[in-house]
């Protein structure tokens, strides 16, 4: 299958740091094992420190980007000039199949796809126009709703990436019927066999230094468990507006360290001696709606996962049998797990064991790029299907 990936979203840089962009490269990588040709779309393809490990051609998009528009009628040009790119990419290519990480202000896949008459899936890992609104500003809101809508309306199928995200399509109208819950993965062979440091345990966070990430939480929950525990160590891999917050908790130098932002396999080869991995997660939003790949990538290192109970993570953590819940944003809660956790070490390694192998066996990338591509193969042609409406 020759598969045009388009991610328009000029907010994550393919080759960059971020989980998004671990995401996308991974999931690539995944569907170009499993068989694909897979020609990658997105404004954001100039190397930024990581790589893209897979045989993909990548492609640069012009960008869109509404905040620098002065008028609606503006950026309904730069749109159209971005639906232009990609239906040229398509026609050169020839593609047979269309998949799309979904991004604000951005239609031009769902354009081409009706056009062409192609097989057409859309990922969805948040309510975008949600988010812009609470977390940032949302320019031109009704456009922007009627971008979605009709992405939405186009694609033949979408996977949501956590099951409270799937209820809140369906509930803003998407036929339920075309909804699937695909989670984030890991990619097994990449996971270095566990190093073992010997005395001390070492409580791990890899990921943005931002405050619904639980930066501060964690600090001062881990601040507080050392006081009691003298062989604790913290080490924090990733960089942020917080990166400052473990400095105002005075941890000695040698109980602590950071990595700041590592290329992902520099990333996991640490993960592979950590003991515990923290996902201290905050409730921002009325709705924890995301599939937090740091979880699965602390399952899959084998470090045991402690983690906020919201969305789905407790289904990700077996109610607890692979890892730890604590109630989000509590520090004095996080510190006395980690100091219960200090007086069982037993239980840290066998739950981390067992984090290790549900992974493994459970949660794979080619796993989710076999779904895919089973779902690109299944959609009758858009031709046919206009042709007896």
């Amino acid at each position: 299958m020759r598969l045009l990936y388009v991610s328009a979203d000029p907010g994550i840089p393919v080759l960059g740091h971020k989980g998004a962009s671990v995401h996308v490269r991974e999931l690539v990588t995944a569907l170009a094992a499993e068989g694909a040709h897979v020609v990658l779309a997105s404004p954001r393809v100039a190397p930024e420190g990581d790589l893209l490990d897979a045989p993909a051609e990548l492609i640069e998009l012009e960008p869109v980007v509404a905040e620098e528009h002065p008028s609606e009628a503006s950026l309904r040009v730069a749109i159209e000039r971005q639906a232009e790119q990609v239906m040229r990419l398509a026609e050169q290519l020839t593609v047979d199949a269309i998949y799309e990480r979904y991004s604000l202000h951005s239609c031009a896949a769902a354009q081409v796809a009706q056009a062409l008459h192609l097989p057409y899936v859309l990922e969805v890992n948040a309510p975008l126009r949600d988010e812009a609104r609470r977390f940032r500003s949302l320019v031109y809101p009704d456009m922007a709703a009627e971008i979605e809508a009709r992405v939405y309306e186009t694609a033949d199928h979408i996977f949501a990436v956590s099951m409270p995200l799937a209820k809140l399509l369906v509930g803003a109208g998407v036929d339920r019927a075309k909804v699937e819950v695909m989670g984030n993965a890991v990619t097994p062979e990449r996971f270095p066999v566990r190093r073992h440091r010997g005395p001390g345990l070492t409580v791990g966070f890899a990921g943005s230094l931002k405050p619904w990430h639980g930066v501060e939480v964690l600090a001062h929950a881990f601040a507080s468990a050392a006081r009691t525990v003298f062989d604790l160590r913290l080490e924090v891999v990733g960089d942020g507006p917080l990166a400052g917050v473990f400095d105002r908790v005075s941890l000695p130098p040698e109980r602590f360290r950071r990595f700041g932002a590592r290329r992902h396999d520099e990333t996991l080869r640490i993960l592979a001696s950590w003991d515990i991995g923290v996902a201290p997660y905050v409730a921002a939003c009325p709705t924890f709606y995301f599939s937090p790949l740091k979880v699965v990538e602390y399952m899959a290192a084998g470090a045991c996962p402690v983690a906020s109970d919201l969305g789905d993570i407790r289904y990700l953590l077996g109610d607890g049998a692979r890892g730890v819940l604590v109630p989000p944003g509590d520090a004095s809660a996080l510190a006395s797990t980690l100091i219960e956790l200090a007086e069982d070490r037993a239980r840290v390694a066998s739950v981390g064991a067992r984090a290790r192998r549900h992974a493994h066996a459970s949660l794979s990338w080619r796993r989710n790029a076999r779904r895919v591509l089973d779902c690109l193969g299944s959609v009758p042609a858009r031709g046919l299907v206009d042709a007896h409406a």
